[in-house]
């Protein structure tokens, strides 16, 4: 997987205030401000007669450690920001109440999580499985972030979820799996890409093994 850092998007859509494509966007924003506790800026990746698939950026102040701390428990420190949600998913909730109110579908195809030293890369692998896989995906992020950060020691400056094997011989994570929709909810827990300062090839994150491997890979981007 080829050297990646800061790679302009192009050919994508800002949304603003004047845009009224998609009904209730400016209240689904702010709810996701109000409920992360960040800023939000939504992007128009592919706008077509039956769907609007949307680039979301969300950005916080806070490293990522005290970043997943708050999404994953809701608690920053002692502090326990709102104990009653844990449980719920606040960003598919949020999603389906933007969905019903379009005729369109809604659908997130990429989802930017950017924090003061690392910014965390999800993409969409088949219909809203950023939606529904996100808690899970947080959680993770959390869980392993020992083994990613070798031992605390290195921040990754860029993490994209998931990665996938560039292998004919395999096809369960293979780019052309991908582009048929036969990809599942598994699949964002296998390997993930890393970018680290002083490197200046990627890395990749073994999710199973929970070690970092050499690999070609190649990220999700079509």
């Amino acid at each position: 997987m080829a050297h990646r850092k800061n790679t302009p998007k192009k050919g994508l859509k800002a949304y603003n205030d004047q845009d009224n494509s998609i009904l209730g966007l400016d209240a689904f924003k702010l709810k996701l401000e109000k409920d992360f506790f960040c800023d939000v800026n939504i992007r128009n990746a592919q706008l077509s007669l039956l769907s609007n698939n949307l680039i979301l950026e969300t950005k916080f102040n806070f490293n990522l450690y005290d970043g997943l701390s708050l999404l994953a428990n809701r608690r920053i420190g002692d502090l326990d920001l709102d104990i009653e949600k844990k449980n719920e998913c606040l960003f598919l909730t949020a999603l389906e109440n933007l969905d019903e109110l379009n005729n369109k579908t809604i659908d997130i195809e990429e989802l930017n999580i950017i924090f003061n030293d690392c910014t965390i890369i999800i993409h969409r692998i088949f219909e809203n499985s950023i939606a529904f896989q996100i808690n899970n995906l947080i959680s993770e992020l959390y869980k392993n972030q020992i083994f990613y950060t070798q031992e605390y020691t290195k921040t990754p400056y860029e993490i994209h979820i998931p990665v996938f094997e560039e292998s004919p011989f395999d096809v369960d994570y293979s780019v052309l799996n991908i582009k048929t929709n036969t990809n599942h909810g598994h699949d964002y827990f296998a390997f993930w890409g890393l970018y680290f300062e002083d490197c200046v090839d990627s890395a990749i994150f073994d999710f199973g093994n929970k070690n970092i491997i050499d690999g070609e890979l190649t990220m999700v981007n079509y």
